[in-house]
């Protein structure tokens, strides 16, 4: 055998091995909880991304992930509830981009207010929803 086939016989050997050590890892465990991304405009233009990270494991927090897409003086503050528990958990706020994180009760439903602020004012933008319209659950 040359080493052109020694070669193409290696690789189909690791990509056979990473197959099957990814479809038994998939198997193997919960299904992740997905993430809620969100957009927020202010004059008809895109200012904001918010992202709520649910955590895996009862060892991780939740994330709320700001981004700021617009340099223009302002910067993003966001406030986050456990609305299952009535209670404030904090704020993120950011003028460019920030993770910021938060320990959220399993299952309890969370609520971001977005703001866009500056020196001088500030704009209520939205809350964060999930794709059906529904707060995110932690």
């Amino acid at each position: 055998m040359d080493k052109r086939n020694l070669v193409r016989m290696g690789a189909t050997v690791v990509t056979a091995l990473g197959l099957t050590l990814t479809a038994g890892a998939g198997t193997s465990s919960a299904a992740a909880k997905p993430n809620t991304v969100d957009y927020f405009y202010a004059g008809g233009k895109k200012v904001a991304m918010v992202v709520f990270e649910p955590r895996d494991s009862a060892k991780d927090a939740e994330r709320v992930v700001v981004d700021d897409l617009r340099a223009d003086n302002h910067y993003i503050w966001t406030e986050v509830y456990d609305v299952t528990a009535g209670k404030k958990k904090g704020t993120c706020q950011t003028s460019s981009f920030k993770s910021c994180a938060f320990g959220i009760t399993e299952g309890h439903k969370v609520r971001i207010n977005v703001y866009r602020m500056n020196s001088k004012d500030v704009d209520f933008l939205d809350e964060v929803h999930t794709k059906s319209g529904k707060l995110p659950t932690a």
